[in-house]
């Protein structure tokens, strides 16, 4: 059995390594992944989600979608 947390994102660079962190340090007796879909954010989220897919001891857990172009919160989730 495995848990997927889905964690959508637009904007949100001086905030989303620490979400990231946050579900990768949990301590937990199962398998769990965590995806990531970000909405094109104009900021550096994109950089920092992909400098802590990179960095985390746990960064290959994540499942990362980075769109292209916006198409609004309920699409990106």
């Amino acid at each position: 059995m495995k848990l997927s947390v889905a964690m959508i994102t637009y904007n949100h660079a001086k905030y989303i390594q620490q979400a990231i962190e946050s579900i990768l340090d949990q301590v937990t007796s199962f398998e769990f992944e965590l995806i990531i879909s970000n909405d094109c954010s104009t900021d550096d989220t994109d950089d920092v989600i992909r400098r802590t897919l990179q960095n985390h001891p746990k960064g290959n857990r994540i499942k990362y979608f980075a769109h292209p172009k916006n198409i609004g919160m309920m699409v990106n989730f």
